[in-house]
């Protein structure tokens, strides 16, 4: 069932969002620790190594944001887009359940606050699949 604006919606604001946090990434890591601390409750490295793996991470956050944005236009043109978006929202969703035991030793991350962004990746996820192009 397609709900085309709604799905624009949708893909433009996960569009703006990695934009957002891929610039950020890339540009200050006092940023990007400050904004995953308030977003997702993370508490970032300050190893060289750690930040350099942060910024390369920020580029696919970019590179995704820009092919958001072109989906959002146009969601039937670019259903291969929005089939590799949910997938990936579901995989991350899942893998915040699968290691979240991991996610709080290695970033402290609350497992209450964990399961909450598991669940909002998942939902977003289902809602992208059933408004699929």
């Amino acid at each position: 069932m397609t709900q085309e604006p709604g799905l624009r919606v949708v893909l433009g604001l996960l569009a703006a969002y990695h934009l957002a946090i891929g610039l950020v990434s890339v540009a200050s890591h006092r940023w990007t620790a400050r904004l995953t601390r308030g977003l997702y409750a993370l508490s970032l490295a300050e190893d060289a190594r750690f930040r350099y793996a942060v910024k390369m991470l920020g580029l696919y956050a970019l590179a995704l944001g820009a092919l958001l944005a072109l989906a959002a236009r146009d969601p039937a043109a670019h259903r291969p887009v929005v089939a590799a978006l949910v997938f990936l929202q579901a995989a991350r969703g899942l893998s915040r359940l699968a290691f979240r035991r991991l996610l709080a030793e290695g970033f402290g991350v609350p497992p209450r606050r964990n399961a909450a962004h598991a669940c909002l990746l998942l939902a977003t996820a289902a809602l992208l699949a059933w408004w699929f192009p």
